[in-house]
């Protein structure tokens, strides 16, 4: 098994994360740094390197005549049907059924858009603005889209061609990304309809397939350590200062370069490249052990259904000002006790959506998977185009 095929540790824990930097940019509107960008971005790193490793790794083995293309193309897409749609319309129908009867009938949700999963391109060039409880699933959108465009460009294309793809990807969303600030794009724009969010996915990608390239350090005993220790200082330190200077220059009011905030956008996308590619490489570390937790890694494991209902959780949930005050809890405890109350129910939606549908569709995946490839068996498989 090779190093791309065998099981990543610390992903579902990135997944948790992810979805509680989500979490807190909706519900605590935390303004230090932009929470929710980073956590959307990681989901998008993550994504892209286990999509395009997956779709480099079935390339190969259709060059090589062990499976057929048809068959790869198949069992890729039924795997993505069985992972997204259930779930995903369930509650879209629920939403359009709610809202024709009272939920925010005043608020154009534009659920038509999600529905195809143009969720992003309704959000940047149609709505012009945040349609509310519904933003968040613009990044659905650009997933699904990827879905669509990544196993027709990977699996017809020779595997010795994929890293250049996904480099010369990330160079044209770059300069899409400052073009766009160039240009005075509004800001739901930028956020939601910039090429850079398919970069984010095509560095995924280069991690999967370039990453493995990447020479161990080697020398005196213990040396290794050090170094892979100060690398990943600094890739967090390169994180961290990327993610407060993009913080500040949002808060700016102007300023001198238009295309300052895409420079940093690229800059902080690259660091947090920087500290997945750390993980990855560093599998017996005690980060990556961390990431494994059992609660971190469930909560990784329902991340889906978290992700999906925890904006659709009532805002004022856990809000009770004058009971707070006659038992004397401290403002921040109020506020504190609020946010405990939102996850809470968030953490229990997403798994009751595991439990009684998600995990029991993802039953289907294997054998359906075998019953194509039984049908299209890789010794009829054609030579590599």
């Amino acid at each position: 098994m090779t190093g791309l095929e065998r099981r990543v540790k610390g992903l579902d824990g990135l997944r948790a994360l992810a979805v509680m930097l989500v979490f807190l940019a909706h519900k605590a509107h935390v303004e230090a740094i932009d929470a929710g960008k980073i956590g959307v971005w990681l989901f998008f790193l993550i994504s892209g390197y286990l999509i395009i490793g997956e779709l480099h790794r079935n390339r190969l083995r259709v060059e090589q005549r062990r499976a057929r293309r048809d068959a790869v193309l198949y069992v890729f897409f039924v795997k993505r049907t069985l992972r997204i749609f259930p779930v995903y319309y369930l509650l879209l129908i629920a939403l359009t059924i709610a809202h024709a009867c009272f939920y925010q009938r005043d608020v154009d949700l534009g659920l038509a858009w999600h529905y195809v999963f143009l969720s992003n391109f309704w959000i940047g060039i149609v709505h012009d603005g945040w349609p509310g409880t519904v933003s968040h699933f613009w990044s659905l959108a650009v997933e699904q889209q990827f879905y669509l465009i990544a196993p027709f460009a990977l699996l017809f294309t020779r595997a010795s061609r994929h890293l250049a793809i996904c480099i010369a990807m990330i160079f044209a969303a770059a300069l899409a990304h400052l073009a766009l600030y160039a240009s005075g794009a509004i800001e739901p724009l930028v956020y939601a309809f910039s090429p850079w969010n398919f970069a984010l996915l095509a560095l995924g990608g280069v991690l999967a397939i370039g990453g493995a390239r990447v020479p161990e350090v080697a020398g005196v005993p213990g040396e290794g350590r050090v170094q892979s220790a100060i690398g990943l200082v600094l890739a967090c330190a390169s994180l961290a200062a990327f993610a407060l200077a993009r913080a500040g220059c949002d808060a700016c009011e102007a300023t001198q370069c238009a295309i300052l905030p895409g420079l940093l956008d690229i800059g902080l996308a690259l660091s947090l490249g920087a500290v997945f590619l750390w993980l990855v490489r560093h599998q017996d570390s005690l980060l990556v052990a961390a990431l494994e937790a059992r609660p971190l890694a469930y909560l990784g494991t329902i991340s889906y259904g978290f992700y999906l209902f925890h904006n659709l959780v009532p805002s004022r949930l856990g809000e009770a000002p004058a009971l707070y005050t006659s038992l004397h809890v401290p403002p921040l405890a109020q506020d504190l006790l609020s946010l405990v109350m939102q996850f809470t129910l968030s953490v229990l939606l997403a798994h009751l959506s595991w439990q009684l549908l998600e995990k029991r569709v993802l039953e289907w995946k294997e054998p359906l998977a075998t019953a194509i490839r039984s049908r299209l068996p890789a010794r009829a498989a054609a030579g590599p185009t």
